[in-house]
């Protein structure tokens, strides 16, 4: 905060000619700096943009617009976010309507580029940090599992009083099961916070991963102590048959179970229909494509959980009007059976992710096929296209570059060839030669730079998850 206020300061003499529109800067350059890393791209031959989709806030923040501003233009729905994209030339349109010439944009476009180049690598680091941090999708799973943790420790308490006052098999499995979660909370929760860490030298491609860790941690708990305690107190429990006490406390604590985990899924059910919705997809889809593996778990556990109180409830009532412990004991297998099937398909879904799993053959074919029709590739060999987290993933490819094609372009771009053909019958020494053509090799080889940064824009504009590009010439 500090660094960016000197910044601000340091620059306002140089950037404003008068007093009023310096002010005006310093306080839009205040309310904007945590956007300093969303400006839109620009081609610096002719000053104008790319024909590119920016958001709502990058437009506010790069162009000084309002909301209003923005009111009448052409908007593009984004797959995975509700936030409308706009052209980045129908804003830049609405841009000088709005300030009047291109030196009024330039005048405040200025200031935020500025700052960004002359800030430390560690301040920028810090910045992108929090940007990636809040945009990162964790808000939400961060709050499903505060709420379930809190729920379930509560549910726990109330199962282990009355499976202790009354005996019940059915009511102590309950009782591991809300513990279980309980943990499992804890965990998932350790995971979301860890998986936002920016990348760093031991791990370039950042902690993401740590969400699928920790759930698969969960499913393995709920697997060995959830499903194994359960059926080995039920299967118990038939071979030594006791004597229930009353179950007064039984129905109390079922009760008080029911509402709290009826509460935990609700929240879980309505936080993950919203992400489905913006992924266009539906609930099972989402749940089985384990793109946030945290909501998924509490979702999972939730409902296994409100399935649990009501195989509960229904073994104990049983047990009370037959006077028997074997119904309560069947009904304490029967949610060991459920907790290892839930169990199950989470450890198989997040060990796929952290294996390696393949992006989606519609993205990859789309990539490919892009690929293959830019004028600058000849071929794509050895494509792979890997998840690297939530809303993360990573496109490695080898390309055979058209050599020809590269180097008409550095030609008609850079080159006079008249005037090089008179450089040429200028020479006298093979020196001058070898001069001649080690410039124009250098500036060839730097061309082919600039072509794979130009296809890496192009696949993360189109497949924003795509956070790493790869691409080797052959």
């Amino acid at each position: 905060m500090l660094v960016i206020k000197r910044l601000i300061i340091s620059h306002q003499r140089s950037i404003h000619t008068s007093s009023s529109l310096c002010f005006d800067t310093i306080k839009k350059l205040e309310k904007n700096r945590n956007r300093l890393f969303k400006i839109a791209k620009t081609n610096k031959r002719n000053q104008t943009y790319e024909r590119d989709k920016i958001d709502e806030q990058r437009a506010m923040a790069e162009f000084d617009l309002d909301e209003h501003h923005l009111a009448d233009l052409p908007k593009q729905a984004h797959i995975l976010s509700k936030t409308p994209l706009y052209s980045v030339s129908d804003v830049y349109d609405k841009a000088l309507k709005v300030h009047g010439s291109l030196s009024a944009i330039n005048a405040r476009r200025r200031p935020l580029l500025e700052m960004r180049h002359e800030m430390s690598d560690a301040e920028k680091a810090r910045l992108r940090m929090r940007v990636e941090a809040r945009s990162s999708g964790t808000k939400g799973a961060d709050r499903v599992v505060g709420i379930a943790f809190a729920l379930n420790a509560c549910d726990m308490i109330c199962k282990f009083g009355a499976a202790y006052l009354t005996g019940s098999k059915s009511l102590f499995a309950e009782a591991i099961h809300s513990t279980m979660d309980t943990v499992n909370q804890l965990i998932l929760f350790m995971g979301i916070r860890y998986s936002v860490k920016n990348a760093d030298p031991n791990f370039p491609y950042g902690y993401g991963n740590m969400r699928y860790v920790t759930s698969l941690i969960s499913g393995c708990g709920i697997l060995s102590f959830g499903c194994g305690l359960s059926m080995y107190h039920g299967i118990s429990g038939l071979m030594h048959p006791t004597t229930l006490e009353p179950l007064t406390y039984a129905y109390y604590a079922l009760a008080m179970s029911f509402c709290f985990q009826g509460t935990s899924a609700i929240t879980a059910y309505r936080e993950v229909k919203k992400k489905a919705n913006e992924a266009n997809l539906s609930i099972i889809n989402y749940v089985r494509s384990s793109a946030d593996p945290s909501l998924n778990v509490v979702l999972l556990e939730d409902t296994a959980a409100v399935s649990g109180v009501i195989v509960a409830l229904t073994a104990v009532s049983l047990s009370s009007i037959f006077e028997s412990s074997i119904p309560d004991c069947v009904g304490s297998i029967v949610i060991g059976g459920l907790l290892g099937t839930v169990a199950t398909f989470i450890i198989r879904t997040n060990a796929s992710h952290l294996v390696g799993r393949s992006l989606p053959k519609r993205i990859t074919d789309d990539i490919v096929c892009r690929l293959e029709h830019d004028p600058m590739i000849r071929s794509v060999h050895d494509v792979k296209a890997t998840s690297l987290g939530v809303e993360k993933s990573r496109f490695k490819a080898e390309i055979d570059f058209n050599g020809r094609a590269i180097s008409q372009s550095y030609l008609q771009s850079h080159c006079n060839l008249d005037n090089m053909l008179q450089e040429v019958k200028s020479f006298e020494k093979p020196e001058q030669m070898e001069q001649f053509m080690l410039n124009h090799g250098e500036k060839i080889i730097d061309r082919v730079g600039d072509e794979v940064d130009r296809i890496e824009r192009e696949i993360t504009k189109k497949h924003p998850d795509i956070r790493h590009v790869d691409l080797e010439a052959l």
